[in-house]
């Protein structure tokens, strides 16, 4: 076991609760998974079983302190999938289902919000593009819909807001989750009007209290919760905050010259900035602390391209593996391959409704007979590059950007690092941190209980792996591919609603 001062970051996913354990300077000691499932009842509607949830971080925690003194720990922090419904009840229990940020059941409230006017309204209220998966939508939908559940709404929780509820009992939530569709993107406080357009102002109310920074220590474990975990009662546990937030903390993006890229579920990208700029193609959100501002530009369109190909068309080569990852064969396949194959790699479509609009499919395009796995593997690659750059280039519209600090399972692969650089003409950076979430989680532990003085000193815990430079032979080549590749996908533009109403069940 190890005998040091311990931080520990708690990473709330969509499919995975991740956990590790940190020294104080920043050494990932161990790290931990569970999965969590994801409910698809029926197309479009998303929903986590909230016990379940929980009783995954406690698994995780149990098999964390088997490798580490609970008495060392110092603090814990948090970061969650933002967006989404998370509620209690008047008796403060938990609902018995999360509904996350990929939930659609409510995209005819946005319709309706669009047909009267008051979309652009709440837009530059909110400052981001409308889920039908943020809390004021959803609870528009269940107004309509399920009275039942509207009705025993008495807390409004973020996805690690109701983790940390049960951990330590503290109801509350912080700028960085509450921003999606709860706040003023000005003055980052609650705003009534916002409930009042959507017609749910009876439940204003059940905000909870909102914290202006995400490294508040929040509560501390419970002794209800340290006996199911391990962990010793009375460590503080930190606010926490979105995990875009977390992420760009520990990859050490915190200026506005470099860009956090995730390459996960969600192809994500990050910029800190000192002032709100509001824009349809990015998410303008609140950062850590109040005052302060980060912009996403994402999409559901990196590794779920890659899984679900693997998954659908690679069960022989799964089953062969020898030792060796799928995604190291993926690599070495590629490696030498070139292809006039595009990709659109919008197979959960684009709920934010950019690039392009929300209902986008996906599409292999300029496939020839000879044609193999090696090919149309290559041109997924390129295609989740290519929405990259896309999120990107809107960023350097208004910023110098000189460097992209590239995390999750897409930047393991150097390939992949080395395209994002091609493609973008950017210097592209991997760091020695695999749970990027989770160590930002951890940083903000650290500095909720004055460990660290300030948030800067992160980026001396971080060590820089590999840099990848762009060949600018090979990205004239794919300035043409790339050109090619958003004007197909905007003429398709208009075919997708067909599409969608010709499919034969």
């Amino acid at each position: 076991m190890y005998g040091e001062k311990l931080f520990l970051g708690i990473d709330v996913g969509h499919t995975v609760i991740k956990i590790a354990a940190y020294n104080q300077e920043g050494m990932e000691l161990i790290s931990v998974g569970q999965r969590v499932s994801l409910q698809n009842p029926k197309p479009g509607y998303y929903q986590t079983d909230v016990e379940e949830l929980f009783s995954s971080c406690v698994i995780a925690l149990k098999n964390l302190v088997k490798h580490v003194n609970p008495q060392n720990i110092e603090a814990i922090g948090l970061c969650g999938g933002g967006n989404g419904l998370y509620a209690l009840d008047e008796n403060f229990t938990p609902l018995k289902f999360g509904y996350p940020a990929l939930d659609r059941r409510a995209v005819n409230v946005i319709r309706e919000l669009k047909r009267e006017k008051l979309y652009d309204v709440l837009f530059n209220k909110i400052g981001m593009p409308i889920l039908p998966g943020s809390v004021p939508i959803l609870m528009r939908w269940f107004k309509d819909n399920d009275r039942g559940i509207y009705d025993k709404v008495a807390v409004i929780m973020s996805r690690k807001d109701i983790v940390r509820y049960m951990l330590t009992g503290d109801i509350s939530t912080e700028i960085s989750d509450a921003c999606f569709g709860l706040l003023n993107v000005y003055t980052q406080e609650y705003d009534r009007e916002i409930f009042e357009i959507l017609k749910i102002q009876d439940k204003f109310d059940a905000l909870p209290e909102l914290r202006p920074n995400s490294y508040d220590i929040a509560g501390y474990i419970s002794d209800k919760a340290a006996s199911l975990t391990g962990l010793k009662a009375g460590i503080p546990v930190i606010a926490g905050a979105h995990d875009a937030c977390c992420n760009t903390i520990g990859v050490g993006a915190l200026g506005s010259d470099k860009v956090c890229t995730g390459g996960g579920t969600w192809s994500i990208n990050l910029i800190v900035v000192e002032k709100p700029i509001l824009n349809p193609k990015w998410s303008c959100e609140a950062f850590i602390k109040k005052g302060t501002w980060i912009l996403e530009g994402s999409s559901p369109t990196a590794t779920v391209s890659l899984d679900w190909f693997i998954d659908t068309f690679m069960k022989e080569e799964k089953s062969k593996l020898k030792g060796k990852s799928i995604y190291q064969i993926c690599d070495e396949t590629i490696r030498k391959v070139k292809t006039g194959i595009i990709f659109l790699p919008f197979l959960l479509g684009l709920p934010w409704g950019y690039p392009f609009k929300e209902n986008a499919l996906a599409a292999f395009i300029g496939i020839r007979y000879e044609d193999s796995i090696s090919e149309f593997l290559r041109a997924i690659y390129e295609g989740v590059t290519f929405i990259h750059a896309t999120h990107i280039g809107e960023f350097e519209k208004y910023f110098n950007i000189k460097e992209i600090r590239f995390t999750g399972g897409a930047a393991r692969s150097s390939i992949w690092a080395q395209m994002l650089s091609d493609v973008t003409g950017k210097r592209v950076l991997t760091i020695d941190k695999e749970e990027t979430g989770c160590f930002g989680s951890a940083i903000l532990a650290m500095y909720g209980i004055n460990a660290i003085s300030r948030l800067e000193e992160a980026e001396r815990m971080i060590k820089i792996r590999d840099v990848f430079y762009p060949d600018e032979e090979r990205k004239k080549e794919y300035d043409k591919k790339y050109k090619l590749y958003l004007g197909i996908s905007s003429l398709l533009e208009e075919f997708w609603d067909d599409l969608e109403s010709v499919r034969i069940h």
